[in-house]
């Protein structure tokens, strides 16, 4: 039986209020500043990893090609295996308010799966206000709400609701996933440390065990919220796990020091460098490594690879615009796309998808995000789909590199 081609992007969500070109001229924070418009979109890891994904997806489609063919027997009887284009899934808890439905649509449009979803009828669905600043710099004011509520049992049980799958026994939902994607555990007070452990093989066991890649994304993490016990117990659960230089430096001491999440037992560590790209490193441990889902299994153990951020046109306060730049989601967007690129299927020709490949694959999936003319993927926007993007990764067709 081959890998399963659904993509589950589970975790924290938030509906956020961007307040597009903020000035920041003023001399402290009581100064007042300008903003040129304000716009919704669906934000937090959950949404951002799914609405990238199914974005990409839906610009393949598009363009008449089918992307990330994979799948098993009981995805093909739902549509979503072999042929077919991966089927994202959004599986995150929202309120039963307005702003909960106006989340839904987002995902929907957006190409994703909604019906994942736990719509809770007492809850409010989260709501964050983001300035993004001329620069592309982006501030952040959350109230996480039901997020907090968010529990693995929740979680655990709306994977009941994935096609071809309705429980049963043996603890297995009858659906295999390609990769099951979890965002920011230090802003889901219930689903740390060994709940996360325990969350994550519960997963592992319903989805498809070693054929699942299981990739965990961080965010929110703070000195005073950081201790080791919230993530280091579910390292072994963990084959992706992608973080900022900010958070390194506070889990392991330097950014420059993660050797200690491979001693854990996670298998690749993704490091956001921001315009300096992203550093993708892959455990010493051949053991741990072979029994990694996707392509993880066959890259070299202790591999370590440098990739670059890539320049965007017009960029900010350019001849094209002082908006062009919109960074957030950036970071879901490397996250997603690596993931993707990392269980990219094996085709005839069997072109190699090392850590690189995905690297660059990322890079360029979150170059579009930051790009305000290609971020929502509208008719005409030129925003390219997996495909093409990783065309272009395979024959070196790469846009300029941001100088680090």
């Amino acid at each position: 039986m081959t890998e399963g081609n659904a993509i589950i992007c589970a975790g924290l969500s938030c509906l956020d209020l961007q307040l597009l070109g903020c000035t920041q001229s003023g001399p402290g924070e009581e100064s007042i500043e300008k903003y040129d418009a304000a716009s919704y979109c669906a934000g937090g890891s959950a949404s951002m990893t799914a609405t990238t994904l199914g974005l990409l997806l839906k610009a393949d489609a598009r363009d008449g090609v089918v992307s990330g063919d994979g799948g098993d027997d009981d995805a093909n009887a739902q549509g979503e295996g072999e042929g077919r284009p991966p089927r994202v899934h959004v599986l995150t808890k929202l309120g039963s308010d307005l702003d909960g439905e106006r989340m839904m649509s987002f995902y929907a449009s957006a190409g994703a799966d909604p019906s994942l979803a736990l719509i809770d009828p007492t809850g409010q669905t989260s709501m964050a206000v983001l300035p993004v600043f001329n620069d592309g710099r982006r501030g952040c004011f959350v109230n996480l709400a039901c997020n907090e509520s968010f529990s693995p049992d929740e979680l655990l049980g709306r994977l009941d609701g994935l096609p071809g799958g309705g429980g049963g026994g043996g603890g297995g939902t009858g659906a295999k996933a390609r990769a099951f994607l979890f965002g920011y555990p230090h802003l889901l007070p219930k689903m740390q440390g060994e709940h996360l452990r325990d969350m994550l093989a519960a997963v592992r066991s319903k989805l498809g065990g070693d054929r699942v890649l299981v990739g965990v994304d961080l965010n929110g993490v703070t000195a005073s919220n950081h201790t080791s016990s919230l993530l280091t117990p579910a390292l072994g659960q963990i084959d992706v796990l992608h973080l900022n230089e900010e958070e390194a430096s506070i889990i392991c001491g330097s950014e420059d020091n993660t050797s200690a999440l491979h001693e854990g037992g996670c298998a690749v560590v993704l490091l956001s460098l921001g315009s300096r790209g992203a550093r993708i490193s892959v455990t010493p441990d051949a053991d741990r490594l072979s029994s990694a889902a996707g392509r993880l299994n066959r890259w070299t153990p202790g591999e370590v690879v440098r990739v670059p951020a890539f320049s965007i046109r017009g960029g900010a306060g350019g001849d094209d615009g002082k908006e062009a730049v919109n960074a957030n989601g950036a970071g879901d967007a490397l996250f997603a796309s690596f993931c993707l690129a990392a269980t990219w299927p094996r085709g005839e020709d069997e072109v190699r998808v090392g850590p690189r490949e995905a690297g660059l694959f990322a890079s360029l999936a979150a170059r579009q995000r930051c790009d305000v003319r290609t971020r929502d993927g509208r008719e005409g926007s030129g925003m390219e789909g997996a495909e093409g993007l990783m065309a272009r990764v395979k024959i070196g067709d790469l846009p300029e590199a941001i100088s680090s």
